[in-house]
């Protein structure tokens, strides 16, 4: 997908509340007239220098920053979905994940609602959210980022708890996929990393 498509993308299923030469904000379709968050991107195209932020309730926290048009606005709508759309949940599975017995029977639960190249039980494996064994029958999620680097989503959590998150994030990864496929992305798999990153943990 081309950047004006991309642009169309954004407009389509976000509000922009704002965009001028150097400024592009969304909102939630739905939101109300002042929404509690907001995503921003100011843009110099002269010097080539994007910058993505959250804005919470007035408070701009920066989130990265680019120096291409394209991975900016690609980067804009990848944060904003991640960010502004609600996700549903099957209330249904993280209750079997809640009253789970054992590992064995948590393993049984995802295998039956999620696709397994989407997630990892006690073994490091890039793309997938992993559930990794710490101390005291505790749990870590976590998944491999660029240069095959830990990236903790949450730590130190006993196994069901450990386990409710781990299922959110995978089926988050697997939405991230699906996301990646439908706009057809054309850029390097180093960016499609970072993309990722900003979906998964903002």
């Amino acid at each position: 997908m081309d950047l004006s498509n991309v642009y169309k993308l954004i407009e389509s299923e976000f509000k922009v509340i704002q965009r001028d030469k150097d400024i592009i904000c969304v909102a939630p379709m739905n939101g109300e007239n002042y929404p509690e968050t907001t995503i921003k991107l100011t843009f110099n195209k002269v010097s080539n220098f994007y910058e993505l932020f959250e804005v919470v309730r007035g408070n701009e926290y920066k989130v990265d920053e680019f120096t291409d048009e394209y991975k900016s606005i690609l980067a804009l709508y990848i944060f904003s979905k991640s960010k502004l759309e609600a996700r549903k949940y099957d209330v249904n599975v993280h209750n079997e994940i809640e009253n789970a017995t054992s590992l064995n029977y948590i393993q049984k639960i995802f295998k039956n609602n999620l696709d397994e190249q989407y997630y990892s039980f006690l073994v490091l494996k890039p793309n997938k959210i992993i559930l990794e064994k710490s101390t005291n029958d505790r749990y870590n999620v976590l998944f491999l980022g660029k240069n095959d680097s830990k990236v903790y989503i949450d730590k130190s959590r006993k196994l069901n708890s450990a386990a409710g998150v781990q299922f959110n994030f995978s089926l988050k990864l697997k939405l991230f996929y699906d996301l990646i496929d439908v706009i057809e992305v054309k850029t390097d798999s180093d960016f499609i990393e970072t993309l990722k990153t900003l979906y998964l943990l903002g």
